[in-house]
């Protein structure tokens, strides 16, 4: 049977792929739509997760974002869903299943990011709304609310994306522009020093930018000419300088090639040209770089089996990418997210048809 996956999207111990006719599969642990009877987390059941499933059974989705355990969606009824495992809930005090359940206080979401402790999504007027666990100024929000239920983030224009990390957050704004703010204690916010800011306040940079893709501790930006910039944390490379000191403002990043996309992991870098090749760089402990070792690079390194890809996402430890036939994965596999690979995929494995 042929599947025509639209967009694909990694995340803690799930993989989610997007297909052309709206409907949702789920490979892995907890977020991927995968539920049992008595609903108990299955982070750890590897084995009876390698197939995928459909979420949500008759939803049709626009968009998705997979997380910590937790995965956020927006259905073609412009609908804000939640499904996975967290002892936060769903934002209204709810407690959340893998079956997908309605949050109510947001109404024609257009973009949803699914974060560790903390989620946000944008609305058809580019209104931010953030929720979950208010520490370091995350929500962006004054809010007395420890466990905040979701609320516009007031001091920010119109937004198009929203990226989170390690309690902090990154905004692209309709023109261009980008806005951070909570954590920053590896210089993750851009600002030029290491203290935690709790509004939006506007990152330098020197042109308009694309695209955002948010790391656990670092953030890459690119420009409509590919130009890639990116600051943050830096200890394995994930810069991509080869320098392995943080950089509290934006630094230039060389790829051989002009860069069409890109994403972010946990400590690890990939960046997607538009030849259809994918380099990756910084850490490498599970082979999320797909170069068939477990070395960190501090350089853009193109994954030689890859070619033709249409699309990448980054999740925790893992990664995937959309060729023309096949949905690749690698990396972390501990929790079936990657289908049928080794626990620790080395090299770029096709896990799923496209096409």
């Amino acid at each position: 049977m042929p599947y025509n996956i639209r967009a694909v999207c990694a995340g803690k111990s799930q993989t989610l792929a997007l297909l052309e006719s709206g409907e949702l599969l789920g490979w892995g642990g907890a977020g991927s739509g995968r539920y049992t009877a008595d609903n108990v987390d299955i982070c750890s059941t590897r084995n009876a997760n390698q197939e995928p499933i459909y979420v949500g059974q008759s939803t049709r989705f626009s968009s998705m974002s997979a997380g910590y355990g937790v995965s956020l969606g927006v259905s073609d009824r412009q609908e804000l869903l939640i499904w996975g495992f967290s002892p936060l809930g769903s934002g209204d005090g709810q407690p959340i299943s893998e079956i997908p359940t309605l949050i109510k206080q947001i109404s024609s979401p257009i973009s949803v990011a699914s974060g560790q402790s903390c989620f946000a999504a944008i609305d058809r007027s580019g209104a931010l709304y953030t929720w979950g666990i208010n520490i370091d100024g995350v929500l962006g929000r004054k809010t007395a609310q420890i466990n905040a239920s979701p609320g516009v983030v007031t001091a920010l224009p119109a937004a198009q994306d929203v990226g989170l990390g390690d309690n902090f957050v990154i905004v692209l704004s309709s023109d261009g522009e980008v806005f951070s703010f909570g954590s920053n204690s590896a210089g993750q916010l851009g600002a030029g020093h290491l203290k935690t800011v709790d509004m939006p306040a506007r990152v330098k940079l020197p042109s308009t930018v694309h695209a955002i893709a948010v790391g656990a501790t670092h953030v890459l930006t690119l420009d409509d000419d590919g130009i890639l910039m990116g600051w943050g944390s830096n200890q394995y490379g994930q810069l991509g300088n080869s320098q392995s000191r943080y950089s509290e403002t934006p630094i230039l990043i060389k790829v051989p090639e002009k860069v069409r996309a890109i994403a972010a992991g946990s400590h690890f870098s990939l960046a997607l040209t538009v030849t259809g090749s994918v380099y990756s760089w910084g850490w490498n402990g599970f082979g999320q770089l797909g170069l068939s070792d477990v070395a960190p690079r501090n350089m853009p390194t193109r994954i030689p089996e890859l070619s033709d890809i249409q699309a990448i996402s980054a999740g925790e430890m893992s990664a995937v990418a959309l060729g023309k036939k096949d949905l690749y994965g690698w990396g972390n596999n501990e929790s079936g997210q990657i289908g049928q690979a080794a626990p620790k995929q080395l090299l770029p494995y096709p896990f799923w048809p496209n096409g």
